[in-house]
């Protein structure tokens, strides 16, 4: 990669660097989201900001007999194009069978009302009137495989206990098949997160791993090797790796890489979970995840927070809260994970959740994403879930709806703030903005030369005030001119100059103006 030679001009009082050797971004047409400093060259009383989705509901709760000790915190949901339905793969646990797990099947069609239909594929307890998929699977993320023959179009990778990781196939996401061989001999031990990468043409596979005394590790003691030095010499406990395959079928080659664990930043007693990986299909190179804080109580602080004298099973207790963070990626290697929360503890209406999961997947509705997660209300060492059939008391899945590309804004201080772009190139002839400026907000936005400079008929005096709430606002100058097709191919720096607004994304778009 070139190295990049910086000289500073000043604009209007605010430093912009002028690139050297290293080529501008070329956007094309692409919609370029604001979740990290990509393409920021100055910001200016405006910051980056993550934003916490909203309108939650409880949708799915454990009232089935093979649900006794609840809905764990492994789970996804897709949409089927075929059926036409959202279908949510989750696992309940049940005190009445051994070895007490399985992963089991709701429908919807709205997203909302769930249906747990009567599948006919497993045996539980003598009926195979149940919605359960596969038995003694716990850990693995159902995805659509549009390359692969049409009875193999749904996959399952997942990972159990003495099974390590295998390939399950189905051709309806229904009736699935377990694959010859393992995919590799570890067992997470947690949700694993499986998606096709179309950037570079692959799967990929996120999982959770260990740092001991013998080095990186799964449950199964797979090694596993670091992306990035930690400063830390203590274990570093829970964390997060990666692998990618060609096919689903391929063997996961070792070693594998971690590419996100507790850090500096992060006490002591803290570690990441689950992760939740996706890419987001709106944007190019980018990745979002959903990492999971798991805060650890010592002995006396679990046994005074649970009432409860005697230890866990196993003569240690692994116990304490968990809640979910954002992290951001523009290669699913190199991660920035924020650390204030995506879904924070909170309470649900009489329900205290101490305990939550974001499921991979992000399914559109209209104009907005939707997102489930699963929260509880007991801790992670509470031997109290033992007890049977507690419903709704236990918690359960959870929708909540995010603006689309609002998972990070630009937040302009309210007297005033400024963003300059690094230079680019695009196509197209009308630039559009994913903006919220509230009422008493508003803001222009400039197109600049290479070198910082003005375009006559573009400037902020020139650009019509922007004020609302818009997901594709077309921005104009003058008398109503969108027409922008003149910079095409060139190098530009767009400079927004906005006052208590919240800018999400931008694009360039081609036959709008």
């Amino acid at each position: 990669m070139f190295e990049r030679a910086l000289v500073g001009i000043f604009l209007f009082g605010l430093m912009v660097s002028v690139s050297g050797a290293e080529s501008p971004r070329n956007l094309g047409t692409d919609r370029h989201v604001f979740i990290d400093r990509r393409m920021v060259d100055v910001l200016s009383n405006a910051e980056l900001t993550v934003n916490p989705p909203d309108r939650e509901e409880l949708v799915l709760i454990a009232d089935k007999p093979w649900e006794s000790g609840g809905i764990t915190s492994y789970g996804n949901v897709l949409w089927d194009p075929e059926a036409k339905e959202y279908k949510l793969y989750y696992v309940p646990v049940s005190w009445d069978a051994e070895p007490g797990y399985c992963t089991a099947l709701a429908t919807s069609k709205d997203g909302i009302h769930w249906e747990k239909p009567n599948l006919g594929q497993v045996e539980w307890n003598g009926s195979k009137e149940n919605n359960i998929v596969v038995w003694a699977q716990r850990e693995g993320t159902v995805a659509i495989d549009p390359s692969a023959p049409p009875e193999q179009r749904f996959a399952l990778v997942s990972s159990a206990p003495e099974a390590g990781t295998q390939l399950f196939t189905s051709p309806d996401g229904i009736d699935f098949t377990l694959q010859e061989g393992q995919l590799s001999p570890h067992q997470s031990d947690s949700q694993i997160s499986t998606f096709w990468d179309d950037r570079i043409g692959k799967w990929a596979h996120y999982f959770k791993v260990y740092e001991g005394e013998d080095g990186w590790h799964t449950d199964s003691k797979v090694e596993v090797s670091k992306s990035i030095p930690y400063p830390q010499e203590e274990p570093l406990g829970r964390s997060v790796a990666r692998v990618v395959t060609e096919k689903l079928s391929d063997p996961w080659k070792e070693p594998f890489l971690c590419v996100m664990s507790r850090d500096s930043r992060d006490p002591e007693r803290m570690d990441l979970y689950t992760n939740a990986a996706i890419k987001y299909d709106r944007a190019p190179e980018t990745y979002l995840a959903f990492p999971t804080p798991y805060y650890h109580y010592n002995e006396p602080e679990s046994r005074a927070y649970l009432n409860e004298p005697t230890l866990a099973i196993g003569g240690k207790r692994n116990d304490g809260v968990i809640e979910t963070q954002l992290a951001v990626s523009r290669d699913g290697i190199d991660w920035t994970r924020y650390r204030t929360h995506y879904i924070p503890l909170h309470r649900y209406e009489d329900l205290e959740l101490k305990v939550l999961h974001v499921y991979p997947g992000i399914v559109r509705e209209g104009d907005e994403l939707v997102q489930y997660f699963a929260g509880y209300t007991f801790t992670h060492g509470d031997t109290q879930v033992r007890y049977k059939n507690l419903g709704r008391k236990l918690g359960g899945v959870f929708r909540v709806v995010q603006r689309l590309d609002g998972f990070v804004s630009v937040d302009f201080d309210y007297e005033g703030g400024i963003v300059i772009t690094d230079p680019f190139i695009f196509e197209g002839d009308t630039l559009t903005l994913n903006v919220n400026t509230s009422a008493a907000g508003e803001g222009r936005v400039e197109i600049l030369k290479e070198d910082g400079s003005q375009n006559r008929g573009y400037t902020l005096e020139d650009c019509r005030i922007i004020n609302g709430d818009y997901l594709d606002k077309v921005v104009t100058w003058g008398e109503g001119n969108s027409d922008v097709s003149k910079f095409a191919g060139k190098e530009i720096r767009l400079k927004f100059e906005f006052r208590g607004s919240k800018l999400y994304s931008f694009q360039f778009k081609k036959g709008e103006k």
